[in-house]
């Protein structure tokens, strides 16, 4: 019994490899098929090397915090770090000065820089000479290495300062490195708390595609397949035996997707890989470390397409002979979907407005927003099934034959009808939530209405520690035709609020900027609204909207704690950015930082990390378009095939376009307007306000426009094919 159940197997195997080759579709699905098990695995590679490089980063970035040291330790170095920024990206400076003749060097350093030098990480040394990264920090003499970098693509400065300028700011005595806890760098812009962030991002943008696609493979050549199990069921073969034949159609083709991926995964495990347009380069020591998961990722992908392949075979029950229309049911799958639309739609709007409050809101809505798109479809197979009596009730009346086609058709097959939507609704969910989520993390950065203009770059605010070098120095080394003042609170209060700020500087400096010139040893007050509106956007953040106090008076530090100096150009032209931050770190203090009016509410980091919703959007949706690729071509080719017959009844072939018409455009049309429609109400809980996403009405638009247009090249496509295949039809025993 053992032996014959094998041989069975084995025998199952090779008629599903058989049938597979010449089944209707056989070379369209096998490529579909080879295609989704590459998506699949890369999809979930991407996972395992996103878990990975989370890992990595944390390790490295322990190895190089300081360790300080204690009161009874000799300190060994003296260490100091602060933010720098380039075009609104931050990036870490750290400030070093060995004590000691054994003081332990930081990763990545070969030597201790000498006074007045620096290391930089490869980003920055290869930036272009523009950015003057190569003196802004002292005479840049090498590069920090792979072992100190969180990622090969970090940006980082070592800078050891001049003699001089030493104890221009604080500087922490410590021991040595390796210090375990929150980590500075690439690691303090992009917190751990991301990863479940770009985990559930990644799932809604690659895994929705990538399944549907999958899907859309799976369900290539479903009318021959179905015939065949149809006749093995007639013969006596259980769903097992099926199941081998099933599994024997897919295997070739899996096994062929499952080789190409490992050969585009490998290299990546010997080169870092830098992802395009995004520019964030992935550590190959990273993956090699974690080379097992990738393999078990791979491993899950293949599986995930086997099962995909073997569940969504429907039973091959007899079908039903009568002549009356019947509107099918479908099976537990689709009514649970159904059932389960409406609730995923009002768990998103319950959960929307709790963005603000935290991870777990922001997981909730991700997976009702996911659960909606995957559902949808059923939903509109559902409502033309449903709906196709009533247009075959009036084709009936009006004697139009390929409506009435069409009409029976919708009714008695609601999967096709989700096969051919599902690809579409994913895409319009795809694109939809990359704009949302863009818009929603643009809006919640510090980005402003001066970012990447010239006015942007034509003011800056300076800030030093009061152990910082007299004002005039820095003055001295700023470039020729920029003017400066000090900013100063007036009647300080102890939580560090004023009601007022005080500006510091010689009249010509003062004029300037649209400012009076009080006389010397008094003061004149000057509304908000007489400020220039550069002053007030850039100063915003530490002084509000109050009034400011002019006093004409050389610069000089007004605060007891801090030193704050407004750089700026008279004529709103852009300031020589780089050349004034090597003004402030080598001639003000180490530690200074410079905001421009473009940053001044601090670090861009979330505008930047939103470039990674477009990017994962679009290899989404190139999935999707690889899947309605492969869906309308089947979807064409049963059309085709089916309706050859009809040319000896009719005659003529109107009634192929009229057939199409109906059967495929009236779903592309309605799925198009469902999924517009999801968008916009999935859109409201998140939407609104300054800091909110922002509904795009010319998105909804296209997505319109796309949807008749693709409707239109549908029904047109098939009717072409379906009059093709008439034309050649001949009667053959099936």
């Amino acid at each position: 019994m053992k032996s014959t159940g094998t041989s069975l197997r084995w025998q199952m195997l090779r008629m599903g490899i058989s049938a597979a080759r010449a089944g209707e579709s056989g070379r369209s699905r096998f490529v579909a098929l080879l295609m989704a098990t590459v998506v699949a695995a890369l999809t979930c590679a991407a996972f395992a090397a996103s878990a990975a490089t989370f890992d990595g980063r944390e390790l490295r970035g322990e190895a190089r915090n300081p360790v300080m040291a204690t009161h009874r330790q000799q300190p060994k170095a003296l260490w100091s770090r602060y933010w720098d920024s380039e075009q609104g990206r931050q990036y870490s400076v750290v400030i070093v000065w060995p004590l000691t003749a054994d003081a332990p060097l930081p990763p990545g350093l070969p030597r201790w820089p000498a006074p007045g030098e620096s290391f930089l990480s490869p980003a920055l040394a290869s930036a272009p000479a523009s950015a003057d990264f190569t003196h802004r920090y002292g005479k840049a003499v090498g590069r920090i290495g792979d072992e100190g970098l969180a990622t090969p693509g970090e940006r980082l400065v070592y800078t050891r300062p001049s003699q001089r300028m030493l104890n221009s700011s604080y500087l922490d005595p410590i021991v040595g490195f390796g210090s375990p806890g929150p980590s500075f760098g690439d690691l303090k812009a992009i917190e751990s708390d991301r990863a479940v962030q770009l985990n559930l991002i990644m799932l809604v943008l690659l895994g929705l595609p990538a399944a549907g696609l999958t899907v859309a493979a799976a369900r290539m050549d479903a009318a021959g397949h179905d015939r065949r199990a149809r006749l093995l069921a007639v013969l006596g073969a259980n769903r097992r035996a099926r199941a081998w034949m099933d599994f024997g159609a897919a295997v070739l083709p899996v096994t062929a997707g499952a080789a190409t991926a490992t050969a585009l995964i490998a290299p990546a495990l010997v080169f870092n890989l830098t992802l395009p347009w995004i520019d964030y380069t992935l550590a190959a020591r990273d993956l090699r470390q974690t080379a097992v998961s990738l393999l078990l990722a791979l491993a899950g992908a293949v599986v995930f397409v086997f099962a995909v392949t073997l569940l969504l075979q429907p039973s091959a029950g007899r079908r039903s002979h009568r002549t009356r229309i019947r509107v099918a049911d479908g099976g537990l799958l689709r009514r649970s979907a159904l059932a389960a639309c409406p609730a995923f739609l009002v768990l998103a709007v319950a959960t929307g407005p709790l963005l603000g409050g935290g991870q777990r809101s922001a997981f909730g809505y991700l997976f009702a927003v996911l659960g909606v798109w995957v559902t949808l479809p059923s939903v509109i197979g559902w409502a033309t099934s449903r709906h196709a009596p009533r247009i075959a009730a009036e084709a009936r009346k009006a004697g139009n034959p390929g409506r009435l086609i069409a009409a029976r058709t919708l009714a008695a097959r609601p999967g096709a009808v989700v096969r051919l939507v599902a690809t579409l609704i994913i895409a319009i969910g795809v694109i939809g939530q990359t704009q949302l989520i863009s818009t929603l993390l643009y809006n919640r950065s510090d980005d402003n209405e001066y970012v990447g203009s010239v006015e942007g770059r034509s003011m800056a605010l300076v800030q030093a520690a009061n152990r910082a070098r007299p004002s005039s120095e820095f003055r001295a080394a700023l470039p020729s035709g920029v003017h400066m003042v000090s900013l100063g609170h007036v009647d300080l209060a102890p939580d560090g609020s004023s009601r007022r700020r005080l500006i510091q500087a010689p009249c010509a400096d003062l004029s300037a900027m649209h400012l009076p010139c009080p006389p010397q040893r008094s003061t004149q007050k000057v509304s908000l609204q007489q400020l220039d509106r550069r002053l007030k956007a850039t100063t915003y953040t530490y002084f509000g909207d109050t009034p400011v106090i002019v006093r004409t008076a050389p610069v000089t530090r007004l605060d007891p704690q801090d030193v704050w100096l407004v750089i700026f150009t008279a004529d709103h032209t852009a300031l020589d950015l780089p050349a004034v931050k090597r003004a402030a770190r080598l001639s003000l203090s180490t530690d200074a930082v410079i905001r421009p009016l473009s940053e001044s509410n601090g670090s861009n980091t979330l505008g930047f990390q939103a470039r990674w919703i477009p990017f994962l959007g679009t290899v989404g949706t190139m999935y999707i378009a690889t899947a309605m690729v492969f869906s309308a071509l089947a979807e064409f080719v049963r059309f085709a095939r089916t309706l050859a017959p009809v040319t000896v009844l009719t005659g003529h072939s109107r009634i192929f376009r009229t057939t199409a018409a109906w059967s495929l455009s009236l779903p592309i049309v309605l799925a198009g307007t469902a999924g517009v429609g999801a968008y916009i109400v999935l859109a409201q809980p998140i939407s609104g306000g300054a800091r909110g996403a922002h509904l795009s009405a010319s998105l909804c638009s296209a997505l319109l426009v796309l949807t008749l247009a693709l409707s239109a090249a549908a029904a047109g496509a098939a009717g072409a094919v379906a009059i093709r295949e008439a034309r050649k039809w001949r009667p053959r025993a099936d």
